[in-house]
């Protein structure tokens, strides 16, 4: 009888180690701190907070443009003899003042 009780108690204390190491390890995830927040120690935590921020902005997946990698050339094409480089950038009108006015718009000038 007793080598048919040795592999049976082989596999309960077996059991029985592999269910402490479960509970030790999920017991250390969660911080458990009944006091005020100066009381507790968090600043462990802290660091990880700080790691993980770390890791988000370096996740980030950051472009330029090609056109911000060419070299000598000015903005918009402007910029020379004075003027200022917003001047180029801006596209041409889209109602320029020089077309005529029909008669049902009453325009003041009569054109």
């Amino acid at each position: 009888m007793d080598l048919n009780c040795s592999p049976f108690s082989f596999l309960l204390i077996l059991i029985l180690m592999s269910f402490s190491i479960y509970l030790s390890s999920s017991s250390s995830v969660q911080p458990t701190c009944n006091g005020s927040i100066a009381d507790c120690n968090f600043e462990e935590y802290e660091t990880l907070m700080d790691s993980e921020i770390s890791r988000r902005f370096l996740e980030q997946k950051k472009y330029i443009s090609p056109g911000a990698l060419k070299r000598d050339q000015p903005v918009c094409n402007g910029g020379a003899n004075g003027q200022s480089y917003s001047s180029s950038c801006l596209p041409p009108s889209s109602n320029p003042q020089n077309r005529g006015c029909p008669r049902y718009y009453r325009c003041r000038s009569d054109s």
